[in-house]
Protein backbone atom coordinates (compact mmCIF):
# COMPACT_ATOMS: atom_id res chain seq x y z
CA UNK A 1 0.00 0.00 0.00
CA UNK A 2 1.77 3.22 -1.10
CA UNK A 3 2.16 5.66 2.24
CA UNK A 4 -0.64 8.24 2.53
CA UNK A 5 0.33 12.19 4.08
CA UNK A 6 -1.54 15.03 4.37
CA UNK A 7 -0.01 18.23 3.25
CA UNK A 8 -0.25 19.45 6.92
CA UNK A 9 1.94 16.69 8.15
CA UNK A 10 4.00 17.00 5.25
CA UNK A 11 4.24 20.94 5.95
CA UNK A 12 4.87 20.23 10.01
CA UNK A 13 8.12 18.01 8.92
CA UNK A 14 9.89 20.87 6.85
CA UNK A 15 8.56 23.82 8.31
CA UNK A 16 6.60 24.74 5.63
CA UNK A 17 3.78 27.38 5.15
CA UNK A 18 1.08 25.71 2.77
CA UNK A 19 -1.21 27.59 0.10
CA UNK A 20 -4.42 25.22 -0.60
CA UNK A 21 -6.31 22.42 1.63
CA UNK A 22 -4.16 21.47 4.31
CA UNK A 23 -6.33 18.20 4.25
CA UNK A 24 -5.19 16.92 0.79
CA UNK A 25 -3.43 13.30 1.11
CA UNK A 26 -1.08 12.90 -1.22
CA UNK A 27 1.02 9.57 -2.15
CA UNK A 28 3.68 10.13 -4.20
CA UNK A 29 6.49 12.83 -4.89
CA UNK A 30 7.33 12.55 -8.71
CA UNK A 31 8.70 15.13 -11.42
CA UNK A 32 6.70 18.03 -13.27
CA UNK A 33 5.86 15.33 -16.16
CA UNK A 34 5.17 12.50 -14.35
CA UNK A 35 3.18 13.62 -11.44
CA UNK A 36 -1.17 12.97 -11.14
CA UNK A 37 -3.39 14.73 -8.90
CA UNK A 38 -2.07 12.99 -6.08
CA UNK A 39 1.44 13.38 -6.33
CA UNK A 40 3.63 16.05 -4.60
CA UNK A 41 6.28 17.44 -7.01
CA UNK A 42 8.95 20.04 -6.64
CA UNK A 43 10.10 23.20 -8.37
CA UNK A 44 13.45 24.87 -7.95
CA UNK A 45 14.53 25.91 -11.02
CA UNK A 46 13.30 28.72 -12.59
CA UNK A 47 13.44 27.63 -16.22
CA UNK A 48 11.12 24.60 -15.06
CA UNK A 49 8.21 27.60 -13.77
CA UNK A 50 5.97 27.48 -17.01
CA UNK A 51 6.02 23.71 -16.15
CA UNK A 52 5.09 23.71 -13.11
CA UNK A 53 2.33 25.93 -13.67
CA UNK A 54 0.92 23.51 -16.50
CA UNK A 55 1.74 19.73 -14.43
CA UNK A 56 -1.18 17.67 -13.27
CA UNK A 57 0.79 17.20 -9.44
CA UNK A 58 -1.65 17.91 -6.51
CA UNK A 59 0.80 20.05 -4.71
CA UNK A 60 3.90 21.61 -5.89
CA UNK A 61 7.23 22.05 -3.27
CA UNK A 62 8.90 25.49 -3.76
CA UNK A 63 9.80 28.60 -2.54
CA UNK A 64 7.97 31.96 -2.20
CA UNK A 65 10.57 33.28 -5.45
CA UNK A 66 9.18 30.71 -7.58
CA UNK A 67 5.91 30.04 -6.45
CA UNK A 68 3.34 29.75 -9.78
CA UNK A 69 -0.01 31.53 -9.54
CA UNK A 70 -3.02 29.49 -8.63
CA UNK A 71 -1.50 26.16 -7.22
CA UNK A 72 -1.75 24.11 -3.98
CA UNK A 73 1.59 24.90 -2.79
CA UNK A 74 4.00 23.78 0.08
CA UNK A 75 6.31 26.85 0.26
CA UNK A 76 9.88 26.65 1.91
CA UNK A 77 12.93 28.61 2.56
CA UNK A 78 15.55 25.76 0.89
CA UNK A 79 13.19 23.21 -1.00
CA UNK A 80 16.32 21.12 -2.11
CA UNK A 81 16.76 20.80 1.68
CA UNK A 82 12.84 19.74 2.22
CA UNK A 83 12.75 17.72 -0.99
CA UNK A 84 16.01 15.39 0.34
CA UNK A 85 13.72 15.51 4.16
CA UNK A 86 10.47 14.17 1.96
CA UNK A 87 12.04 11.60 -0.33
CA UNK A 88 12.45 8.67 2.54
CA UNK A 89 9.06 9.42 3.43
CA UNK A 90 7.62 8.06 -0.25
CA UNK A 91 10.70 6.09 -0.53
CA UNK A 92 12.11 4.25 2.49
CA UNK A 93 13.23 1.24 0.91
CA UNK A 94 15.10 3.04 -2.36
CA UNK A 95 16.48 5.40 -0.10
CA UNK A 96 18.22 2.84 2.65
CA UNK A 97 15.89 4.43 5.50
CA UNK A 98 14.24 1.41 6.35
CA UNK A 99 17.14 -0.50 8.11
CA UNK A 100 16.91 -1.24 11.38
CA UNK A 101 18.97 0.42 14.24
CA UNK A 102 17.69 -0.37 17.41
CA UNK A 103 19.66 -2.48 19.74
CA UNK A 104 17.89 -6.45 20.03
CA UNK A 105 15.98 -6.19 16.40
CA UNK A 106 16.64 -10.01 14.72
CA UNK A 107 19.08 -10.13 11.97
CA UNK A 108 18.85 -11.93 8.43
CA UNK A 109 21.81 -13.79 7.26
CA UNK A 110 21.42 -15.56 3.54
CA UNK A 111 22.26 -19.29 3.67
CA UNK A 112 24.63 -18.44 0.99
CA UNK A 113 26.60 -15.73 3.37
CA UNK A 114 29.51 -16.68 4.47
CA UNK A 115 30.80 -15.67 7.94
CA UNK A 116 34.33 -15.99 9.91
CA UNK A 117 34.05 -17.66 13.52
CA UNK A 118 35.79 -15.20 15.04
CA UNK A 119 33.53 -12.07 13.61
CA UNK A 120 31.71 -10.29 15.70
CA UNK A 121 27.80 -8.97 14.54
CA UNK A 122 25.70 -6.71 16.28
CA UNK A 123 21.67 -7.04 16.07
CA UNK A 124 19.53 -6.34 13.11
CA UNK A 125 22.29 -6.90 10.76
CA UNK A 126 21.65 -8.06 7.28
CA UNK A 127 23.92 -10.21 5.26
CA UNK A 128 23.00 -10.98 1.08
CA UNK A 129 23.91 -13.76 -0.76
CA UNK A 130 27.20 -14.91 -0.90
CA UNK A 131 28.61 -11.47 1.50
CA UNK A 132 31.85 -12.81 3.22
CA UNK A 133 32.72 -11.93 6.46
CA UNK A 134 36.28 -12.66 7.31
CA UNK A 135 37.98 -13.32 10.87
CA UNK A 136 37.71 -10.49 13.34
CA UNK A 137 35.66 -8.26 11.49
CA UNK A 138 32.83 -6.49 13.62
CA UNK A 139 29.78 -5.11 12.29
CA UNK A 140 27.44 -2.59 14.08
CA UNK A 141 23.69 -2.78 15.06
CA UNK A 142 21.57 -2.18 11.92
CA UNK A 143 24.19 -2.70 9.41
CA UNK A 144 23.63 -4.09 5.72
CA UNK A 145 25.80 -5.86 3.88
CA UNK A 146 24.63 -6.73 0.34
CA UNK A 147 24.78 -9.46 -2.01
CA UNK A 148 28.97 -9.68 -3.13
CA UNK A 149 30.47 -8.11 -0.51
CA UNK A 150 33.79 -9.08 0.63
CA UNK A 151 34.85 -7.70 4.36
CA UNK A 152 38.31 -8.65 4.83
CA UNK A 153 39.78 -9.98 7.86
CA UNK A 154 40.24 -7.04 10.62
CA UNK A 155 37.43 -4.33 8.92
CA UNK A 156 34.76 -3.12 11.02
CA UNK A 157 31.80 -1.40 9.76
CA UNK A 158 29.53 0.74 11.75
CA UNK A 159 25.92 0.96 12.72
CA UNK A 160 23.65 1.74 10.55
CA UNK A 161 25.95 1.07 7.89
CA UNK A 162 24.81 0.23 4.00
CA UNK A 163 27.15 -1.91 1.94
CA UNK A 164 25.39 -2.19 -1.35
CA UNK A 165 26.38 -4.93 -3.71
CA UNK A 166 29.87 -6.32 -4.74
CA UNK A 167 31.40 -3.86 -2.43
CA UNK A 168 35.21 -5.31 -1.96
CA UNK A 169 36.56 -3.47 1.51
CA UNK A 170 40.79 -4.75 2.22
CA UNK A 171 41.93 -5.66 5.42
CA UNK A 172 41.79 -3.61 8.22
CA UNK A 173 39.56 -1.00 6.83
CA UNK A 174 37.75 1.31 9.66
CA UNK A 175 34.40 2.56 8.19
CA UNK A 176 32.14 4.31 10.53
CA UNK A 177 28.07 4.57 11.28
CA UNK A 178 25.24 5.55 8.43
CA UNK A 179 27.93 5.26 6.03
CA UNK A 180 26.61 4.32 2.19
CA UNK A 181 28.80 2.82 -0.43
CA UNK A 182 27.01 2.11 -3.57
CA UNK A 183 28.48 -1.46 -5.87
CA UNK A 184 31.47 -1.46 -7.20
CA UNK A 185 33.63 0.37 -4.63
CA UNK A 186 37.04 -0.59 -2.97
CA UNK A 187 37.86 0.42 -0.09
CA UNK A 188 41.17 0.35 1.11
CA UNK A 189 43.49 -1.35 -1.65
CA UNK A 190 46.91 -1.04 -2.68
CA UNK A 191 48.33 2.68 -2.97
CA UNK A 192 50.24 3.08 -6.39
CA UNK A 193 53.66 3.20 -4.67
CA UNK A 194 56.74 2.13 -7.03
CA UNK A 195 60.49 3.10 -6.45
CA UNK A 196 61.88 3.00 -9.82
CA UNK A 197 65.66 2.21 -10.99
CA UNK A 198 67.37 1.52 -13.71
CA UNK A 199 64.07 1.49 -15.65
CA UNK A 200 62.62 -1.09 -13.31
CA UNK A 201 59.72 -0.14 -10.99
CA UNK A 202 59.92 -1.78 -7.26
CA UNK A 203 56.86 -1.57 -5.16
CA UNK A 204 56.59 -0.18 -2.41
CA UNK A 205 54.58 -2.59 0.54
CA UNK A 206 51.10 -0.51 1.16
CA UNK A 207 50.87 -1.00 4.65
CA UNK A 208 48.83 1.83 5.67
CA UNK A 209 45.04 1.65 6.56
CA UNK A 210 41.97 3.01 5.93
CA UNK A 211 39.24 5.00 7.58
CA UNK A 212 35.93 6.27 6.69
CA UNK A 213 34.29 8.31 9.43
CA UNK A 214 30.90 8.87 9.95
CA UNK A 215 27.74 9.34 7.70
CA UNK A 216 30.11 9.28 4.30
CA UNK A 217 28.30 8.45 1.34
CA UNK A 218 31.00 6.68 -1.63
CA UNK A 219 29.53 6.62 -5.03
CA UNK A 220 29.28 3.53 -7.89
CA UNK A 221 33.05 1.97 -8.80
CA UNK A 222 34.84 4.38 -6.22
CA UNK A 223 38.58 3.46 -5.14
CA UNK A 224 40.15 4.82 -2.27
CA UNK A 225 43.60 3.28 -1.38
CA UNK A 226 44.84 2.79 1.77
CA UNK A 227 47.83 4.70 3.12
CA UNK A 228 51.24 3.85 2.45
CA UNK A 229 52.31 4.33 6.21
CA UNK A 230 49.69 5.85 8.22
CA UNK A 231 46.04 6.27 7.35
CA UNK A 232 43.78 7.49 4.64
CA UNK A 233 41.15 9.53 6.13
CA UNK A 234 37.78 10.40 4.70
CA UNK A 235 36.17 12.89 6.54
CA UNK A 236 32.74 12.86 8.45
CA UNK A 237 29.84 13.74 6.19
CA UNK A 238 31.76 13.95 3.07
CA UNK A 239 30.06 12.70 0.09
CA UNK A 240 31.91 10.88 -3.31
CA UNK A 241 30.11 10.20 -6.27
CA UNK A 242 30.66 7.68 -8.74
CA UNK A 243 34.15 6.83 -10.74
CA UNK A 244 36.04 8.87 -7.91
CA UNK A 245 39.63 7.83 -7.20
CA UNK A 246 41.13 9.04 -3.79
CA UNK A 247 45.51 7.86 -3.33
CA UNK A 248 46.92 6.40 -0.95
CA UNK A 249 47.38 8.88 2.73
CA UNK A 250 45.19 11.43 1.08
CA UNK A 251 42.84 13.19 4.02
CA UNK A 252 39.61 14.64 3.31
CA UNK A 253 37.74 17.53 5.76
CA UNK A 254 34.66 16.48 6.70
CA UNK A 255 31.48 17.60 4.38
CA UNK A 256 33.52 17.64 1.60
CA UNK A 257 32.14 17.07 -2.11
CA UNK A 258 33.97 14.64 -4.83
CA UNK A 259 31.87 15.05 -8.16
CA UNK A 260 32.32 11.91 -10.19
CA UNK A 261 35.57 11.26 -11.76
CA UNK A 262 37.68 13.45 -9.85
CA UNK A 263 40.60 12.03 -8.25
CA UNK A 264 43.02 13.44 -5.44
CA UNK A 265 47.16 11.80 -5.86
CA UNK A 266 49.04 10.88 -3.07
CA UNK A 267 49.54 12.43 0.56
CA UNK A 268 47.18 15.63 -0.28
CA UNK A 269 45.13 17.30 2.67
CA UNK A 270 41.33 18.72 2.07
CA UNK A 271 40.05 20.88 4.39
CA UNK A 272 36.39 21.25 5.53
CA UNK A 273 33.62 21.49 2.90
CA UNK A 274 35.73 21.60 0.10
CA UNK A 275 34.16 20.78 -3.88
CA UNK A 276 35.70 19.32 -6.35
CA UNK A 277 33.48 19.54 -9.56
CA UNK A 278 33.55 16.99 -12.23
CA UNK A 279 36.48 15.44 -14.11
CA UNK A 280 38.67 17.70 -11.80
CA UNK A 281 41.85 16.88 -10.44
CA UNK A 282 44.28 17.77 -7.28
CA UNK A 283 48.37 17.09 -7.44
CA UNK A 284 49.80 14.92 -4.96
CA UNK A 285 51.50 16.21 -1.79
CA UNK A 286 49.24 19.91 -1.55
CA UNK A 287 47.32 21.74 1.14
CA UNK A 288 43.69 22.49 -0.29
CA UNK A 289 42.15 25.10 2.09
CA UNK A 290 38.68 25.20 3.94
CA UNK A 291 35.92 25.60 1.55
CA UNK A 292 37.79 25.85 -1.31
CA UNK A 293 35.75 25.20 -4.48
CA UNK A 294 38.40 23.75 -8.02
CA UNK A 295 35.86 23.97 -10.84
CA UNK A 296 34.82 20.89 -13.59
CA UNK A 297 37.95 20.06 -15.65
CA UNK A 298 40.56 21.68 -13.51
CA UNK A 299 43.75 20.53 -12.77
CA UNK A 300 45.34 21.76 -9.16
CA UNK A 301 49.45 22.11 -9.17
CA UNK A 302 49.73 24.39 -6.04
CA UNK A 303 48.61 24.47 -2.62
CA UNK A 304 45.08 26.46 -2.18
CA UNK A 305 44.25 28.83 0.91
CA UNK A 306 41.12 28.72 2.71
CA UNK A 307 38.01 29.61 0.12
CA UNK A 308 39.67 29.74 -3.26
CA UNK A 309 38.01 28.97 -6.23
CA UNK A 310 40.08 27.90 -9.08
CA UNK A 311 39.77 26.85 -12.55
CA UNK A 312 42.11 26.17 -15.40
CA UNK A 313 44.84 23.99 -16.11
CA UNK A 314 46.73 24.89 -14.19
CA UNK A 315 44.09 25.78 -12.10
CA UNK A 316 44.09 29.59 -11.19
CA UNK A 317 41.25 32.14 -10.03
CA UNK A 318 38.17 31.67 -11.52
CA UNK A 319 37.56 35.22 -11.96
CA UNK A 320 40.90 35.11 -14.04
CA UNK A 321 40.44 32.16 -16.07
CA UNK A 322 37.07 33.43 -17.17
CA UNK A 323 38.72 36.93 -18.53
CA UNK A 324 41.23 34.51 -20.20
CA UNK A 325 38.60 32.73 -21.84
CA UNK A 326 36.80 35.73 -22.97
CA UNK A 327 40.04 36.34 -24.44
CA UNK A 328 40.98 33.25 -25.79
CA UNK A 329 37.33 33.07 -28.13
CA UNK A 330 38.52 36.27 -29.73
CA UNK A 331 41.92 34.79 -30.75
CA UNK A 332 41.36 34.29 -34.46
CA UNK A 333 39.98 37.64 -34.80
CA UNK A 334 43.02 39.40 -32.38
CA UNK A 335 45.69 37.81 -34.72
CA UNK A 336 43.98 39.24 -38.02
CA UNK A 337 44.19 42.73 -36.07
CA UNK A 338 47.45 42.03 -35.00
CA UNK A 339 48.10 40.85 -39.04
CA UNK A 340 47.02 44.31 -40.16
CA UNK A 341 48.79 46.86 -37.80
CA UNK A 342 52.14 44.61 -38.36
CA UNK A 343 51.42 45.52 -42.36
CA UNK A 344 50.75 48.85 -41.49
CA UNK A 345 53.94 49.43 -39.35
CA UNK A 346 55.83 48.28 -42.02
CA UNK A 347 54.43 50.05 -44.59
CA UNK A 348 54.86 53.42 -42.49
CA UNK A 349 58.64 52.30 -41.59
CA UNK A 350 59.52 51.99 -45.08
CA UNK A 351 57.83 55.23 -46.24
CA UNK A 352 60.30 56.90 -43.48
CA UNK A 353 63.13 54.95 -44.41
CA UNK A 354 62.45 56.60 -48.07
CA UNK A 355 62.14 60.33 -46.73
CA UNK A 356 65.60 59.92 -44.85
CA UNK A 357 66.93 58.95 -48.21
CA UNK A 358 66.15 61.71 -49.77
Amino acid sequence: MPPRFTLTELASRVGGRLRGDPETVLTGLKTLDEAGPEDLSFLVNPRYRKAAAACAAGVLLTSERLAPPRRALLLVQDPYMALAELLPLFYPEATGFDRPSAAGAASEFSEQAIVSPSARLGSGISLGPLAIVDARCVIGDGARIGAGVILGEECEVGDGTVLHARVTVYPGTKIGRRVIVHSGAVLGSDGFGFATSGGKHRKIPQVGSLRIEDDVEIGANVTIDRASLGTTVIGRGTKIDNLVQVAHNVRIGEDSILAAQSGIAGSTRLGKRVTLAGQSGVAGHLVIGDEAIVASKSAVYDDLSDRSFVAGIPATDHRVWKRAQAVFTRLPELRAELRALRRRLEELERRVAGREER
